[in-house]
């Protein structure tokens, strides 16, 4: 199913950096770095490429095709700054420009150009489309500025592409009215490819306008983050899974931008590490208690790598966060303190209890569950009034980060990215990789064999059926290495006694209505016995009552979202807390609900886990294939059975077991 850009829109970066650059640009320099500024076109290097976006020049005389406008027209003109034509709009809200959906590939860096003319201070967007279900990058916030220029500027600005996106779209829009007959001019849009060291340069040179950062490492730096060092460094991880870091929280963590600086930070010290996936979840101000559901619904049941929170909430809130994450995976966890809005003082007693919250306790939180915490409101103040700036030196909007802002928050998380000799764990206690043969015999895991087995070092092959291998381990998820081929045959697959299929359930993300698209239950509880199908939530009222109805068990019960529901069937229960924005009674207003009748949420039953596995390829392929996953974090019983009907070849099983238990 594609996303339609309205949901699944990032604005990609927020590139406002501070009075110094807006004085620079504002005096007609040039400028270099994310956000670039020139009297003449840009160089291209010759190691880029040009993205399809036919008639971009506007030298047709009209609008292209796909293209949307608002308060504009093309023109023709004898100062356009390319070729005789142009699109102008009034410069006023309201108005804007927006391109066709571009495909580009994923995962790599890209440079927007155009010229620009303007009285005004423009807004400019690069808004993602995605085929995922709960689209990543989904928040809307203000994007690129340039100062007014009031003759024509080339003006451009680099982005990473998400690898789980597919295309990108362009947009401008007046940020406010200017007197009339005045116009916002732009011609001459492209699109190319920049590489990862061209991005990385642009950063470099982005920060030699701010003040100077040390982000060395501080003793006990990364203490909680071993397993993610290994698997930078190679030593552990499934052979071509990508490492998949899960940004969770409020408009705090949207407006961290694409990532680009954390992976950049990883990869500049681990050469080694995997291709690394960036995904961002953030919702109007979503606390602690809220990321709980959304890692208990659908995030959990990914198995990320590593899950970056940065938001505040209720220290409850954060305990739940912080359990449900490690019962559920073995993936790391950092939490950050949040930055300083005016009218905040840098006193000890704000930076220790500010933003509404005891960070104390918050490090006591941090520790008891070994999530990695960052000490952000100290560094930012330390750095502040180090070098005499002003909060909103760091700020868009007296509230959220601009790109200085950000960089300096980035910073503070990367000094942990480090080996540390202070770990609190070793990698191999949360995911370990062992061979089926020799048969493994410890506390945790033990394998045996039967049949006709071909060992080969430390594999097994065999196309006899009948053939048995049986892992007993503690965990929550069991994945198989292996090789495919031509003539390859096939396994069936029981989990403690029970077909693979009839094991563990998972569920994906609530989708609501356009309408109330934070206004839905952020999570339900799967309850005995789940049957695989699509649950649709529909409001009957508007004063909370809605019904339940599986498109295999149809109709399941109806209740009201501010009292505990379970399903007749026992299939789906639905706590008061789980919704967004439920029964609210406010003092002297009287009660009021966040939805109402007609509105309706969907989420989807899935099987976790294989009644058989596949061998067969056209063509000889590694292999690694979940088993089972989202099982209760204890003590499980895998067995393997052959059927025959070609060559079987294991290599290796991936044990997942989590550091807290259910």
């Amino acid at each position: 199913m594609r996303i339609p850009y309205w949901i699944c829109t990032l604005a990609v970066l927020q590139l406002i950096l501070g009075s110094a650059v807006h004085a620079q640009s504002s005096a007609g320099q040039d400028r270099y770095g994310l956000r670039c500024v020139s009297s003449k076109p840009f160089d291209v290097p010759p190691e880029s490429s040009a993205v399809s976006a036919a008639h971009c020049d506007f030298e047709q005389v009209k609008l292209p095709p796909g293209w949307g406008r608002a308060r504009g027209e093309v023109i023709s003109a004898a100062d356009a700054p390319q070729g005789k034509a142009y699109f102008r709009m009034s410069a006023m809200k309201g108005a804007d420009l927006r391109s066709p959906e571009f495909r580009v590939e994923s995962g790599r860096g890209y440079f927007v150009s155009y010229w620009l003319k303007t009285p005004t201070q423009p807004w400019a967007y690069i808004n993602f489309t995605s085929d995922e279900r709960e689209a990543s990058f989904n928040n809307i916030y203000p994007g690129i500025t340039f100062e007014p220029c009031n003759q024509w500027t080339q003006v451009g600005f680099y982005f990473w592409m998400p690898a789980q996106c597919q295309t990108i779209q362009f947009s401008l829009a007046p940020h406010d009215d200017s007197p009339d007959a005045q116009f916002v001019s732009v011609d001459d849009l492209r699109i190319r490819t920049a590489s990862e060291s061209e991005i990385a340069a642009a950063y470099q040179a982005e920060r030699t306008l701010l003040p100077a950062y040390d982000v060395s490492p501080r003793p006990g730096d990364g203490k909680n983050l071993a397993l993610s060092v290994a698997k930078w460094e190679g030593r552990a991880g499934i052979p071509g899974k990508p490492f998949v870091i899960w940004a969770l929280g409020s408009s705090y963590t949207a407006w961290q931008g694409d990532g680009f600086e954390l992976i950049q930070a990883i990869r500049g010290r681990f050469p080694k590490a995997p291709p690394i996936v960036y995904r961002k979840h953030g919702g109007p101000g979503t606390p602690w208690e809220f990321v709980y559901t959304w890692i208990k619904q659908f995030v959990a049941a990914e198995q990320p790598d590593l899950i970056f929170c940065y938001t505040t909430g209720t220290l409850e809130g954060l305990d739940a966060l912080l359990s449900e994450t490690r019962r559920r995976t073995t993936a790391e966890i950092i939490v950050p303190s949040v930055h300083f809005k005016p009218p905040d003082k840098l006193t000890p007693e704000v930076i220790e209890k500010g933003a509404g919250v005891d960070w104390a306790k918050v490090r006591e939180i941090c520790a008891k569950h070994g999530a990695e915490f960052v000490e952000n409101r100290r560094e930012l103040a330390a750095y502040i009034t180090r070098n005499h700036l002003h909060l909103d030196d760091l700020l868009f909007d007296h509230n959220h980060q601009n790109q200085h802002g950000r960089i300096r928050i980035w910073d503070n998380v990367s000094r942990h990215l480090n080996p540390s000799d202070r770990s609190t764990y070793t990698a191999e206690s949360r995911e370990r990789r062992i061979p089926p043969t020799p048969l493994t015999n410890t506390k945790t895991e033990q394998v045996s064999l039967s049949g006709d087995w071909l060992v080969t070092g430390e594999a097994l092959r065999t196309s006899a059926a009948g053939a048995r291998l049986k892992i007993n381990f503690v965990g929550n998820r069991l994945d198989l290495i292996g090789r495919k081929g031509p003539g390859g045959g096939t396994i069936k697959v029981l989990v403690d006694g029970v077909a693979g299929g009839q094991a563990s359930f998972v569920m994906n993300s609530i989708m609501p209505s356009r309408k109330h698209l934070w206004k839905a239950p952020h999570a339900v509880d799967l309850g005995s016995k789940p049957v695989p199908q699509k649950w649709l939530i529909m409001m009957t009222s508007d004063v909370g009552d809605y019904r339940l109805e599986g498109s295999v068990t149809g109709f399941d019960g109806q209740g009201n979202l501010a009292q505990p529901f379970l399903s007749r069937s026992g299939q789906v229960g639905i706590q008061p807390t789980y919704w967004r924005q439920g029964r609210v009674e406010k003092k002297g207003q009287g009660i009021e609900y966040g939805v109402a009748q007609g509105d309706s949420f969907t989420f989807d039953v899935q099987r976790a886990g294989l009644d058989e596995l596949s061998f067969r390829a056209d063509q000889p392929v590694p292999m690694a294939e979940p088993l089972v996953r989202g099982l209760p974090n204890g003590q499980h019983t895998v067995e393997l059975i052959t059927t025959g009907d070609g060559m079987v070849a294991i290599e290796g099983l991936y044990i997942f077991e989590p550091p807290e238990r259910d």
